[in-house]
């Protein structure tokens, strides 16, 4: 062989080399890079995920509001139970309203508001 041909054929086999070396360096790349795609599309949409963690707090801040409204309400039927223990005519009157409870020889009238209709043009 001529040393011609030898330096061309060390070049092509230094070529191929370095060509493998560059598909498997770019390759190595592609999957790092998959896997860093993968791995954000979880963080953010995950079950655990950013997406999942602002939902959880929304919920959380309706149900406090829930639970400051039902500790109200609670504080104001507490309130009225303690006002009916305690005056014998708040609780006769809460009978006759709620419970339509009267005295013999009593008569209830009721009074009933008729919806008004919406006036057609």
């Amino acid at each position: 062989m001529s040393p011609i041909r030898q330096s061309r054929q060390r070049e092509d086999g230094a070529g191929r080399k370095r060509e493998n070396s560059l598909l498997q360096s770019r390759g190595l790349a592609l999957l790092l890079a998959f896997f860093l795609f993968i791995l954000v599309l979880a963080f953010v949409f995950g079950d655990r995920g950013i997406v999942e963690i602002v939902k959880t707090k929304k919920q959380i801040k309706v149900l406090q509001t829930a639970i400051l409204a039902l500790e109200k309400e609670k504080a104001q039927l507490i309130r009225e139970i303690e006002q009916l223990r305690a005056n014998p005519l708040a609780l006769e009157k809460k009978a006759r309203e709620d419970l339509w409870l009267m005295k013999k020889n009593e008569k209830v009238a009721v009074l009933v508001q008729e919806p008004r209709e919406a006036k057609h043009e």
